[in-house]
């Protein structure tokens, strides 16, 4: 290969990452970095919860985020309840 072309530099474009080896490869950095073990399976989840929530406050669909709080496991009343809410109306 010439030493003036770069390997990055191609006219395919690149495709995206498959999201399990992305989560491979955050582990290993983490792992390296000392920053300790981070359950790939948990962040995915969390992840969903929070697209699913914004499509039901994009939707204005109250039953389906009412749903998404009590999946998440927060509890009608608490503050974090109450600060999803007006999230939910102020959008």
């Amino acid at each position: 290969m010439p030493k003036d072309r770069n390997p990055r530099d191609s006219d395919e474009e690149s495709a995206p990452i498959d999201r399990e080896v992305l989560d491979v490869i955050q582990d290993q950095s983490r792992k390296a970095s000392g920053r300790g073990p981070r359950d790939a399976q948990v962040e995915r989840k969390k992840r969903k919860l929070a697209e699913d929530g914004l499509r039901a406050i994009k939707a204005k669909d109250a039953r389906a985020f009412t749903g998404l709080l009590r999946q998440a496991g927060i509890q009608e009343g608490s503050l974090e309840w109450k600060n999803a809410w007006k999230a939910f109306y102020s959008a």
